[in-house]
């Protein structure tokens, strides 16, 4: 009998090279769809934060600083030992307060509509994930935080010996059950140490965690610092540059393996970077406001999500005792500037605070976690402590019972009875 169609007979390659052709189609159509999906997400305005030291010497007022460059202040840092968090080991949460007057200077900045981060870990702390091995009893440190501090942002500084593989696994399951079992949507940021070459091996392995247990951080934040080449050899502006272009690439790369279509631009308000102002820990070498300027105008025009400095502590020029301007200081910076001058420079233009990439099903607090859930503030509406309105672009917490009290109506006693909780997305 003759075949109805003489020399077409199916072959194993033409079938293969069809499915192949068909796979490579499927594949390409969701990805465009994910892209397109992912790309329209709204993603928070850029935001600039000065850390603080907690605990150094003199202390700093971070509560009476007004101006733009002081919206956002990053507190640092809380370490562990065993499940328990302290600051830097020195005082535990209720001695801070004690000996610091650290709750009330925190509720003090909040209700001037100012941001406050809590950050764990530091250059020379221990994060809790490295010494807290109990995982109920990790997510409880953690949430303490939050509940005491009335927080919604923390930020995690891993460096030094933070990096066991252990501890990665366990900071980041314990982020997950944190931010899956929040009643708030909260900011979870990683800070993170880099070269020239972008994030370290070490940086990318805790990123690699958490995309793992399904978080996505709001912001994988470089320590743009300290890269041991004297200024005079290489300007650290162009170190900068170097490491934040690589680390754009690793991260879209990062995200790509685990399902995530980022478009470049939403790459880069997911990434920030942090300097260290004036002397670095090399001899020689230095950031200085010449670097601030050219990093700011980086910063902008790359559309950065953040950028901080280390610290607001070191914002002042030495004085005429302090002559070994090679030696980095927790007070001063070592280099000619006016009081405050790091601050200003680089906070130019920005005007965000910490915020969340919106992922509505990622979500799974108590159904409130978008913007939208929330209802306008209304002067006639009777508020309890903990409601939360949307007024003027911002979303706001009720701090007290009140009625008739405008949210944006900052008080001169730091008796408002709201707190800014961040922008609608």
């Amino acid at each position: 009998m003759h075949s109805l169609f003489e020399g077409r007979r199916l072959s194993i390659p033409r079938v293969a090279l069809a499915l192949l052709v068909l796979i490579v189609s499927i594949t390409g159509i969701w990805a465009w769809l994910t892209y397109t999906q992912t790309s329209s997400k709204k993603l928070p305005a850029s935001w600039f934060a000065g850390y603080v030291d907690v605990t150094a010497t003199p202390s700093y007022t971070f509560e009476s600083q007004t101006g733009n460059a002081y919206n956002n202040i990053i507190l640092g840092f809380i370490t562990g030992a065993d499940c328990t968090p302290s600051w830097a080991g020195y005082y535990s949460l209720d001695e801070a307060q004690a000996h610091l007057d650290l709750d009330s200077r925190i509720i003090q900045t909040q209700r001037s509509d100012r941001s406050v981060t809590i950050s764990l870990g530091g250059q020379k702390g221990d994060e809790l994930a490295t010494t807290c091995t109990r995982a109920d009893l990790l997510v409880d440190a953690y949430r303490s935080l939050l509940t005491r501090y009335n927080v919604t942002s923390l930020d995690f500084d891993i460096e030094g010996n933070n990096f066991s593989p252990d501890a990665l696994n366990r900071r980041a399951q314990a982020v997950a059950e944190l931010t899956r079992t929040s009643k708030k949507p909260l900011t979870i940021s990683l800070t993170l140490p880099a070269d020239s070459h972008g994030l370290t091996r070490q940086g990318l392995a805790q990123i690699n965690a958490f995309l793992d247990a399904g978080i996505v951080p709001a912001n994988v934040n470089l320590m743009t610092m300290d890269f041991n080449i004297r200024s005079t050899q290489e300007n650290q502006s162009t170190l900068i540059k170097k490491a934040l272009n690589a680390a754009h690439d690793q991260y879209t790369s990062a995200l790509y393996r685990h399902g995530k279509l980022f478009a470049s631009h939403q790459v880069w308000q997911l990434l920030g970077a942090t300097v260290l102002i004036g002397q670095n820990d090399t001899a020689g070498e230095y950031f200085t406001l010449e670097n601030a300027r050219e990093i700011n105008t980086f910063a902008l025009q790359a559309g950065l999500g953040r950028l901080s400095m280390w610290s607001l502590n070191r914002d002042y020029q030495c004085g005429e005792n302090f002559t070994n301007s090679s030696q980095l200081r927790t007070f001063c910076s070592s280099v000619q500037q006016g009081d405050g001058e790091f601050a200003h420079t680089l906070s130019q233009g920005f005007r965000g605070v910490p915020g969340i990439l919106v992922h509505g099903e990622e979500h799974a607090g108590n159904g409130n976690s978008h913007s939208s859930s929330y209802p306008t503030w209304d002067s006639s509406s009777e508020y309890k402590h903990g409601d939360k309105v949307i007024w003027n672009g911002y979303i706001y917490e009720a701090l007290t019972p009140n009625r008739g009290e405008q949210p944006d109506s900052v008080q001169t006693d730091n008796s408002s009875a709201w707190r800014v909780v961040g922008p609608t997305l």
